[in-house]
C-alpha cells in the first residue's frame, strides 16, 4: 500500500510539471507508472516455461558482445558513438522506416555503422534496462530468462522474447514480476534487489521467490533489502552496483541528508557480507550530496560509462571508479539524468555468446613462504570451440616485481591445474589466471587480470634448518631430523611441533623434496660454519 501511495503522490506532482522532459518524450510512458497505467489490471500475457536444467546468471561486468538501446532515445548520440567504437550496438526500432531514420542520424553523428544492428519490434519506452532480457548459461549455451515486467506495457514486456529470437538463443519464462533496474548479480550465484520484488509479488512468499530465482537463474543467495533512498522507484541501481565479484559500490551522502542513516546501514550490510569467493566485499563509496546518479552507470567489457551532471563532484565520482576498477576505461557522459533514472536505466548489455568462463576459488588467506600451493580451475568456452592449451596459464609475482608465468594442464575432465612453490620471502603474492580459445577469445580471472590480481600475504618465510623454531640452526635441529628420517617419534616434551608441510619444507635443505641423512649432514655443516647457505637457497 505504501508503494501505491508514493506512486500516486508522484503522479500528482508530475501533473503540476507538464514541462518535464520525460513527459514530453514519453507522454504516457514515464519511468514511473502513469495514472492510466495504475488503473490497468496487473495481469498481462506471459509465457511460462520449465526452468533450465542448470543456470548461471551472467553478471553485467562479464564479457558482452554489445549493448541494447531503443529509439526514440533516452541517451545522446555521443554516448552511442562511444559504444559503437568497440562494441556492437543493437537498436530497437519500430519499423524499417525508423531504422532508415536512425541510420541517417547515426551516420551524421559519428556512430560506427559497421558495429550497428537493428531489432525491428514494437516497444513502449526506452528503459530497456528494466524490461530487457536477463542472460544465463544453461549448461550448453547462452540463453535468456524472461520475466513479468513490472509495468503494464505489453510491447516492452515482450522485448526479451524478441531478443531471444534475434540472437537465436533459448528462452525461458520465469513467472516472477521483476525489473532490471532493481537487480544486480555477480555471476557466481549471488544477487541483490530491494524489497520491491516482495511487494510486487504479493501471491508469493519470500521462499517461493527465492526458489524461482534459484531454479531459473541459479541464484542461491538473494539479498533483498529495504530501499535506503525511499523513492517512488525503489531500484537498486539508484544507490548500488556490483563492480566485480568481490566489489560493490554504494552511494554516500552527507550526515544532514534525510536518508543518511538508511544508506549507511546498507553500506555496513554489504561490508558485513562475504562475496562468492569467501571473504567480505570491498565496499566503495561515491559521494552524491545532491542525489547525483553516479551509481547508475553501465559496465561494458573493460569500459565504464558514468552519468555525470556538471556538478563539482563529477571528477571525484570518476576517480572512485578508476580506483575500484584499475585497467578499465572510465568515461563520464551528460544527459537528461535524474537521481532515479540515468544511463544504466536506458541501456542493457548483451551477453557474449562466445565468452570464456573460468570457475576458480581464489586463495586469499595468508600463507607461509616456501610451501606448495595447488591451483585449479574449470575453464569452458561457451561457443564450444577448443581451448588453446598453450595459452592457459597462471601469471604470478611478489607485488612490485616482474610477472612470472606457469602453464596449467588439463587433467582430462575439463579441470586445469598447476602447482606453485611460493617464494620463500615475506610480501604480497599476486596472481591471475589466463585462458584463450582457438577463435581468439580470451579471459582473465579476475577479469582485470594483472591490473587487479588476486592476492594474499606471505607472512613468514621458511627458516631452513630451524626445525624447533627457536630462531637459530643448531645441532638439536639435526638430531630432530635424524630421528624423523629413521622413523623415531620423539616424546612431545622433546619435540612438541608437528611434522606438517611447512616443517618438512624447512627440513629439506638440499631441495630434493626428500628428507634423508644428507639433509642432516647439511644442517650440521651449517651449524659448525662449513657452509653459509643451504643448497635450496641458492
Amino acid at each position: 500500500m505504501r508503494k501505491l501511495i508514493l506512486v500516486l503522490l508522484l503522479i500528482m506532482l508530475m501533473g503540476l510539471r507538464s514541462e518535464s522532459p520525460l513527459l514530453r518524450d514519453n507522454p504516457q510512458r514515464g519511468h514511473y507508472l502513469s495514472k492510466q497505467e495504475i488503473e490497468i489490471p496487473a495481469s498481462r500475457d506471459f509465457y511460462q516455461t520449465d526452468p533450465p536444467a542448470s543456470a548461471r546468471n551472467i553478471a553485467e561486468f562479464e564479457p558482452m558482445e554489445g549493448v541494447l538501446i531503443r529509439y526514440p532515445f533516452g541517451i545522446s548520440y555521443s554516448l552511442i558513438a562511444s559504444f559503437s567504437q568497440e562494441d556492437k550496438v543493437v537498436t530497437i526500432v519500430s519499423s524499417t522506416a525508423a531504422q532508415n531514420t536512425v541510420t541517417a542520424s547515426y551516420n551524421s553523428n559519428g556512430v560506427n555503422l559497421a558495429n550497428c544492428e537493428f531489432l525491428i519490434a514494437p516497444s513502449d519506452s526506452y528503459w530497456c534496462r528494466d524490461y530487457g532480457p536477463w542472460y544465463i548459461y544453461d549448461g550448453s549455451e547462452i540463453a535468456i530468462v524472461n520475466f513479468i515486467y513490472n509495468r503494464p506495457r505489453p510491447n516492452d514486456n515482450d522485448i526479451p522474447i524478441e531478443v531471444a529470437d534475434f540472437l537465436n538463443i533459448p528462452l525461458y519464462g520465469m513467472p516472477l514480476e521483476q525489473t532490471g533496474g532493481n537487480y544486480m548479480t555477480d555471476g557466481y550465484g549471488i544477487s541483490a534487489a530491494t524489497d520491491l520484488v516482495i511487494y510486487e509479488n504479493p501471491d508469493l512468499t519470500t521462499q517461493e521467490i527465492n526458489t524461482l530465482m534459484s531454479d531459473y537463474l541459479g541464484i542461491n543467495n538473494y539479498h533483498i533489502l529495504p530501499d535506503p533512498n525511499n523513492t517512488y522507484i525503489d531500484h537498486i541501481d539508484c544507490w548500488g552496483k556490483f563492480l566485480a565479484v568481490d566489489k560493490v559500490l554504494i552511494r554516500e551522502v552527507p550526515a544532514s541528508h534525510a536518508q543518511y542513516d538508511e544508506i549507511e546501514e546498507t553500506a555496513d550490510y554489504f561490508a558485513s557480507q562475504n562475496c562468492s569467493w569467501g571473504y567480505p566485499y570491498e565496499v566503495y563509496r561515491v559521494y552524491t550530496p545532491s542525489d547525483q546518479p553516479y551509481t547508475n552507470s553501465l559496465i561494458l567489457n573493460k569500459r565504464v560509462f558514468v552519468p555525470i551532471t556538471g556538478s563539482n563532484w563529477d571528477d571525484e565520482a570518476l576517480e572512485v571508479y578508476e580506483t575500484a576498477l584499475p585497467g578499465y576505461e572510465i568515461a563520464g557522459f551528460t544527459g537528461s539524468w535524474v537521481s532515479t533514472d540515468a544511463l544504466h536505466c536506458r541501456t542493457k548489455g548483451i551477453a557474449d555468446r562466445n565468452m570464456l568462463h573460468v570457475e576458480h576459488l581464489p586463495y586469499w588467506q595468508e600463507q607461509s613462504g616456501g610451501i606448495e600451493l595447488d591451483f585449479s580451475a574449470q575453464i569452458k568456452a561457451y561457443s564450444q570451440v577448443a581451448l588453446l592449451a598453450d595459452s592457459i596459464y597462471i601469471g604470478w609475482r611478489i607485488q612490485g616485481e616482474a610477472w612470472n608465468f606457469e602453464p596449467m594442464t588439463n587433467n582430462g575432465s575439463g579441470n586445469w591445474e598447476s602447482s606453485l612453490v611460493l617464494p620463500n620471502t615475506e610480501g604480497i603474492f599476486q596472481y591471475y589466471l589466463h585462458a584463450a580459445d582457438v577463435e581468439g577469445n580470451q579471459i582473465d580471472h579476475p577479469l582485470a587480470g594483472e591490473y587487479d590480481p588476486h592476492q594474499f600475504a606471505i607472512l613468514q618465510a621458511i627458516a631452513y634448518g630451524d626445525l624447533d623454531e627457536n630462531g637459530s640452526v643448531e645441532s638439536f635441529d639435526a638430531a630432530l631430523l635424524l630421528q624423523y628420517v629413521v622413523g623415531l617419534d620423539p616424546l612431545p616434551e622433546l619435540d612438541p611441533l608437528p611434522w606438517d608441510a611447512a616443517r618438512i619444507i624447512a627440513a629439506d635443505v638440499d631441495g630434493s623434496q626428500e628428507l634423508d641423512s644428507y639433509d642432516v649432514s647439511l644442517i650440521l655443516q651449517y651449524f659448525v660454519g662449513i657452509i653459509e647457505q643451504f643448497p635450496v637457497e641458492r
